[in-house]
């Protein structure tokens, strides 16, 4: 059997010391854990960021990470934006994003590349549990709750109402959908699975996915609800893509 090619995409921005050390270490905990053969390819494309990112940051990486990409986006565009610069540039037949603290369980994004390369699905999505929005801070804990309720009352085409997990992974079907994704921030999540959704040729899975112990989550701020809340609408308004 043909080795499978895996990309894996980290989008950073303003990260705290030891980043790199972290993910380095997460990776290692993932590649132990898959088939030997896969060949993985890890890219990481910083979101503008203005603090936190060293030269022996990424030197590390370089020569801990077999195989690996830095992109260096100058300008703060958003996660969703900063995702899909590094998305363009992936070459492999699976796509993996995740933050790079990797905030769940190493064994969920193990499960979410099972299913991938068993051609189980051509997007896989990460369903936060009931105890997962304990750890969350009281504003964000609030305004993702009630998206699921929003997603529930206005998008009924949804196949997953969660849909602002930070663990997700496509093939080369659902990258096609990924990359017609226009929101900058937040609900680009959200706008990737409803575009998903409305084509009958994607075959959309979800695993429950847990928050791994000491992930500390930020805060949400006011402005960011309501930036949030205007591309709800404008997502609710669009025809397909």
């Amino acid at each position: 059997m043909a080795p499978i090619d895996l990309n894996l995409v980290h989008p950073i921005y303003n990260p705290h010391p030891g980043w790199a050390e972290e993910l380095v270490h997460y990776y290692t905990l993932f590649k132990e854990a898959i088939p030997a053969e896969t060949i993985v390819h890890m890219f990481v494309v910083n979101d503008g960021s203005k603090t936190g990112i060293r030269s022996e940051d990424i030197d590390l990486l370089k020569t801990s990470v077999s195989g690996f990409t830095y992109i260096d986006s100058p300008v703060n565009q958003g996660k969703g934006g900063a995702l899909r610069d590094a998305v363009r540039l992936t070459t492999g037949k699976y796509v993996i994003y995740t933050d790079a603290d990797y905030p769940y369980l190493i064994e969920n994004a193990v499960e979410m590349y099972r299913l991938l390369s068993v051609n189980a699905a051509d997007v896989v999505v990460g369903v936060r549990d009931e105890h997962y929005y304990d750890q969350l801070p009281l504003g964000r804990k609030i305004f993702s709750l009630s998206l699921k309720v929003m997603n529930y009352l206005f998008f009924p085409q949804l196949k997953v109402k969660d849909t602002q997990s930070g663990l997700k992974g496509f093939n080369q079907k659902g990258k096609e959908v990924f990359l017609k994704t226009r929101i900058p921030a937040f609900l680009f999540d959200m706008e990737f699975l409803v575009l998903a959704s409305r084509r009958t040729d994607i075959r959309i899975q979800w695993i429950y996915v847990k928050a791994r112990e000491g992930i500390v989550f930020s805060t949400m701020r006011a402005q960011t609800i309501l930036t949030e809340l205007a591309n709800f609408a404008s997502i609710l308004f669009s025809g397909n893509r």
